[in-house]
């Protein structure tokens, strides 16, 4: 019987696929945010329902990082660029709004 060899990039790309990806030794989540739309292409919506926190940010790292830290977080608001609204569910009313947006995992 002859023993099949795995040739050395298919190892090491299944490596990278089941291993977790750590950075300093603390495993890193990596999350996806997306604006919430009307359709794919329409007009960027704002959630509109009661926030679960408001915090103080003035870019998009800041409110996704915060957003990743929360276990229970679902998308969040940026208005104006001054602050970032929390959503531990996905909300039911949105509208349009210039100067906020709302990203949703």
């Amino acid at each position: 019987m002859k023993r099949q060899l795995v040739p050395m990039f298919l190892r090491l790309l299944l490596l990278a696929v089941f291993l977790p990806v750590t950075a300093r030794g603390v495993l890193v989540q990596v999350t996806s945010y997306k604006k919430s739309r009307t359709t794919q292409n329409g007009p960027v919506r704002c959630a509109l329902d009661t926030a679960n926190k408001t915090i103080s940010s003035s870019s998009l790292e800041d409110c996704s990082l915060n957003c990743t830290r929360d276990d229970s977080c679902t998308g969040f608001n940026i208005k104006n660029a001054t602050t970032c609204d929390m959503y531990n569910y996905k909300p039911k009313i949105t509208f349009l709004d210039a100067g906020c947006v709302f990203y949703q995992v």
